[in-house]
């Protein structure tokens, strides 16, 4: 993981990317404030300082931000690897030169326009209106106050109005959006071949030798993970409901309290016959008081009784609001006048009705029961787990707590961080696994560690008895693995070969069809393929055959499959500058054009003002695990 994000930082397309979004957060980003870190200047904008606590917050944010997305927790001395202690001090430079920008112009904003913004802000909706308390909540749980939030949000709104001002009417020139254009929706027809390693029939086993040698060269990927053996003890309301002390009375009380959960509601067979217009409809139904049967009309228009009938439906269930009011309105066996239906007009029949009945008592009493065992116990896990807690710190070890309070001891014996047992099975059922797993392989033997909430209505605890380190294998352990690897490895070599070989007869001048011919393949075509939407090919095989002119050949792997490809067209796209399909591409990259305007006009005042960095500060801060 740590290694893709190193190399997914490294590229001048991420560098780019990430200037761009370095500064496009200091004109319309805002960060949450946590608690402080120290005292000091981390770096220095002109006169205007950037407080290490301030720092420290926007830091703490941003770590925790990206383990809630690559579900994995990092410190922050692990996110220095790959620069984003770098990304966040950028951004907030970029945030105090505009700052100090804004203060030269005289630019602010009344209160009664920031309460405006603020009281519009969907993070502070409740039921649809801003509401006061729930902003309070808010901010409490991201660990800020209101005071330091409405700071933060002026500096915004402020910021704002300077880039709308500077950079508003930024566009980008034609000459860009053409190429743009050309790039996005230009579109290519490509003859391929796929080669399956499957289609390789049977590989010959390797040599001891062999075996030996591929061994030698992967022994890492074979390497046994480091295990751990630990005790846990999950406490949940279904951990301690106890149907069974709940009293038959409190059942019945219950019961009757919400008898109307327990209603079955009315049911009526409905059968309806559907005309092209009221006039069609109304002499049906007059035809109907003349002694016409129901049936005699379903005849006539030559429907089926089974496609007249809808089904034996609750009112509720009739999607049709007029069809449900008619019928339910309906004596049984009698049809209605004409009813005007969402598709049309109608005439209803109700041929049966089943009438709305209670769910007797003793079919739902052991329900009932459980239900409110249920709920007895939500109330009682967090008196249970101040007990369970008071327990710990008492020294009681998790068996004599489990013991105590009759909950189960769980001992899950070798298991590695990725939920995988020694014995090679998978576990899958651990409460929150990964966060369990990340937590437990942060721990040694005996410590005390914090409890992990399962969800929001229960905990679990664990402590750790026993660690494995992770260990070389020897061949004869992984023998059967090892083969298997090599099998895969030398299937997928021999495919690559295989489609080096024939791309070079292609680039040679023999065409895919011979090609295909000789081999007993099958030449397949993908038309008017565009950068986003390559149809049967997988993206490898389109980044290829965007790669060169027309008649381009290459190859591309995907997974277990070699492609073998030509471009036999390209279609250049039309360009209209004020074309729909293009608003949103022109959208974007006006907003680009105006990022590296003001991103132009930053970097001057720096040069003027001067950039100043406390890097043993900075060094302080980033080194600091959490």
């Amino acid at each position: 993981m740590m290694e893709f994000m190193r190399s997914m930082a490294a590229g001048w397309v991420a560098k780019i990317f990430m200037g761009l979004l370095v500064l496009s957060f200091a004109v319309w980003g805002i960060a949450d404030i946590f608690n402080g870190f120290g005292r000091g200047a981390v770096a220095t904008v002109g006169e205007t300082e950037i407080d290490v606590r301030d720092y420290q917050t926007e830091l703490n944010m941003e770590v925790n931000a990206l383990s809630n997305r690559l579900n994995q927790r990092f410190t922050i001395a692990q996110t220095a690897a790959f620069g984003l202690p770098n990304q966040v001090l950028g951004r907030m430079i970029g945030e105090a030169t505009l700052n100090n920008l804004a203060t030269d112009y005289n630019l602010g904003l009344s209160s009664a326009e920031l309460a405006k913004t603020i009281a519009a802000d969907p993070a502070f909706q409740n039921l649809g209106k801003f509401d006061r308390n729930y902003m309070t909540l808010v901010l409490r749980n991201v660990g800020t106050t209101e005071d330091r939030y409405v700071q933060q949000r002026q500096s915004l709104e402020v910021r704002k109005q300077l880039a709308n001002g500077l950079t508003g009417l930024a566009t980008v020139p034609h000459a860009a959006l053409k190429v743009f254009n050309a790039f996005t929706f230009e579109k290519r027809d490509v003859d391929y071949l796929v080669l399956k390693e499957d289609a390789l029939g049977e590989i010959a086993a390797p040599s001891d030798e062999a075996l030996k040698t591929y061994f030698d060269e992967k022994k890492l990927s074979f390497r046994a993970p480091e295990y751990r053996t630990i005790d846990l003890v999950k406490l949940e309301p279904g951990d301690i409901a106890d149907p069974e002390a709940v009293s038959d009375e409190d059942a019945k009380i219950f019961y009757e309290t919400a008898a109307s959960r327990f209603i079955q509601p009315e049911k009526r067979q409905i059968q309806q016959i559907l005309f092209n217009s009221e006039d069609e409809a109304k002499a049906a139904s007059q035809k109907l008081k003349e002694g016409v049967s129901f049936e005699d009309i379903l005849t006539e228009r030559n429907p089926t009784a089974e496609d007249a009938d809808i089904g034996l439906l609750t009112k509720q269930e009739v999607t049709d609001p007029a069809a449900s009011d008619a019928a339910f309105a309906l004596e049984e066996g009698k049809v209605s006048d004409v009813v005007k239906g969402r598709f049309g007009h109608l005439l209803i029949r109700v041929s049966k009705i089943q009438a709305s009945q209670a769910q007797p008592f003793e079919e739902l009493k052991d329900l009932l029961k459980a239900e409110i065992a249920a709920e007895r116990a939500n109330g009682e896990v967090l008196d249970l787990f101040d007990n369970i807690e008071d327990e710990r710190a008492g020294g009681s070890t998790l068996s004599e707590i489990a013991n105590k309070f009759n909950l189960k001891l769980r001992k899950v014996t070798d298991i590695s961080k990725a939920g995988e047992l020694a014995s090679g099975d998978k576990i899958t059922d651990l409460p929150e696994q990964e966060k369990l797993l990340t937590s437990v392989f942060e721990t040694e033997i005996d410590f005390e560690a914090d409890p992990i909430d399962i969800g929001s209505t229960g905990f679990a605890w664990f402590q750790v008895a026993d660690i494995k380190p992770s260990r070389d294998r020897t061949l004869d352990e992984v023998k059967a693995d090892v083969a298997t690897a090599w099998e895969k490895d030398e299937r997928a070599k021999r495919n690559a070969a295989l489609a080096g070989e024939l791309l070079k007869q292609l680039k040679t001048g023999k065409s895919l069809a011979d090609i295909a011919s000789e081999k007993t393949l099958t030449v397949e075509s993908a038309k008017d393929i565009t950068r986003q939407a390559g149809g049967a090919l997988p993206a490898t095989a389109v980044e290829q055959a965007f790669a060169g002119p027309i008649n381009h050949t290459s190859s591309a792997v995907a997974g277990s499959e070699q492609y073998v490809l030509s471009v036999t067209k390209i279609t250049e796209p039309d360009f209209d500058p004020e074309a729909l399909q293009l608003d949103a591409l022109r959208k974007s990259l006006d907003a680009n054009a105006g990022n590296d305007l003001l991103g132009q006009l930053s970097a001057d005042i720096q040069r003027t003002v001067g950039i100043s960095i406390n890097q043993p500060l900075l060094n302080q801060v980033t080194s600091t695990s959490r």
